[in-house]
């Protein structure tokens, strides 16, 4: 069994998601927003991608979720082997502003059950 075996979003499609948890020093905060407004976009060439959301926690200052949203886990795989991933990783900011990963979580999305 896959982890997206039987996903399925409420429109019918399949759907996989994955929330990447980074921390950084409150006061590099703006240094990492900075960089996610000027990010390469490369991601959103990638087969089977959806969308990206970057979510800054507002009890916890340094800690965002970058939350992406993939037709499904294959698509996703695909993408972190690719050579846009590793260019879009290659300008994380260097210390002290690079933000650190404190935790990946990798979700289906399931029928809608009010229907």
């Amino acid at each position: 069994m896959t982890p997206d075996d039987g996903a399925t979003t409420q429109d019918g499609g399949r759907g996989f998601v994955v929330s990447s948890e980074v921390t950084i020093l409150p006061e590099s905060a703006a240094t990492l927003e900075r960089a996610f407004a000027e990010r390469l976009h490369l991601v959103e060439k990638a087969a089977g991608f959806q969308r990206l959301e970057t979510w800054r926690d507002v009890t916890r200052p340094g800690v965002f979720q970058l939350v992406s949203w993939w037709d499904d886990a294959d698509s996703f795989r695909r993408y972190m082997r690719s050579a846009e991933h590793r260019i879009s990783h290659a300008r994380i900011p260097a210390e002290p502003d690079r933000p650190r990963g404190t935790g990946v979580r990798r979700y289906v999305l399931l029928p809608d059950s009010s229907r």
